[in-house]
């Protein structure tokens, strides 16, 4: 009954997280900002590199993680930004979701403190099924449990797939702000192009400010985002604050078909390398079989700044 009941959850996991025509929430866009809108490419006006891990309720051993890592960077001869990023979702043993993609966004500047980007992001998204890892219920004997060999043949079922994307973003003086629309092929993920094996657009808005005070020691940097996708919508709020080279932030987010959490964050900031270590918990929403910890997430930033 017990090995029943996890299939039974880490089945449901799976189609909410995959399955469902929706991408993977990360409990943040820091850090991956121009993965969710191509117009921040070479926002930093340095060539940065960002490496981040996340594990996705660790307390259920559902072995659900994901791994980023990007690299953008500004050009005055592209009279813009561009980068490359890439994005692995492994979705237990069975299944995994990878993304690769590369960004360039078109910097113009209005007014003395005012700009606006234009961006477009194209990628290739994969997604690969390990079979040999999959257990159907005919494959378990109710007495001595799995025998090792399965009784239907399931096919490889891996799918490669074209994508775009694209955004716009302002900047005035410390305020700034973007809508994108990524998705625009809305890639199948499966060969039998079932309704719910195609990822949806996803529309984003998003804006934030900093303070600091004089002597800079000391700032402030509050954002928000709004996320839609098909039926799903997620609301996030937060803010990190700066003392010198000591981090912290909170940020709260809710998806509107699923949960409600609330995300700590601590870190170190050099100026040319940060280290963050975020640890959402669920508030409310959820099945009671994954209440606790959300995801985790250990990122590494760094601007090469010469």
């Amino acid at each position: 009954m017990r090995l029943r009941n996890r299939t039974t959850i880490l089945m449901l996991v799976f189609y909410t997280l995959t399955l469902s025509g929706q991408d993977t929430w990360y409990g943040t866009m820091s850090g991956m900002h121009f993965m969710y809108n191509p117009a921040y490419t070479g926002s930093s006006g340095l060539p940065a590199m960002n490496i981040s891990c996340y594990s996705f309720l660790p307390g259920n051993n559902f072995a659900l993680r994901s791994g980023y890592a990007s690299f953008d960077t500004y050009s005055p001869g592209l009279h813009g930004g561009a980068g490359l990023w890439l994005c692995d979702d492994m979705l237990g043993e069975i299944m995994n979701d990878f993304r690769a993609g590369a960004s360039y966004a078109y910097h113009l500047q209005a007014g003395r403190d005012l700009f606006f980007n234009a961006g477009l992001t194209a990628s290739v998204v994969h997604r690969g099924i390990k079979t040999g890892a999959v257990i159907l219920p005919g494959d378990i004997d109710p007495f001595y449990g799995f025998q090792g060999t399965q009784s239907e043949y399931i096919t490889d079922g891996a799918v490669t797939a074209f994508d775009i994307g694209t955004g716009i973003t302002f900047a005035k003086g410390e305020w700034y702000g973007g809508v994108s629309v990524m998705h625009l092929t809305q890639p199948w993920l499966s060969e039998s192009h079932q309704n719910n094996d195609r990822i949806r657009r996803l529309y984003t808005v998003s804006a934030g400010t900093s303070f600091s005070n004089r002597n800079g020691e000391f700032s402030l940097n509050p954002s928000v985002a709004l996320l839609a996708q098909d039926d799903n919508v997620i609301i996030y709020l937060g803010t990190e604050a700066l003392y010198r080279s000591l981090m912290g932030g909170v940020a709260f987010w809710h998806a509107v078909s699923g949960f409600t959490a609330a995300e700590p964050s601590l870190g170190w900031d050099t100026g040319l390398a940060k280290i963050i270590l975020s640890y959402s918990y669920v508030l409310a929403g959820g099945d009671t079989a994954i209440k606790g910890t959300a995801i985790v997430k250990a990122g590494l930033s760094i601007c090469f700044n010469n």
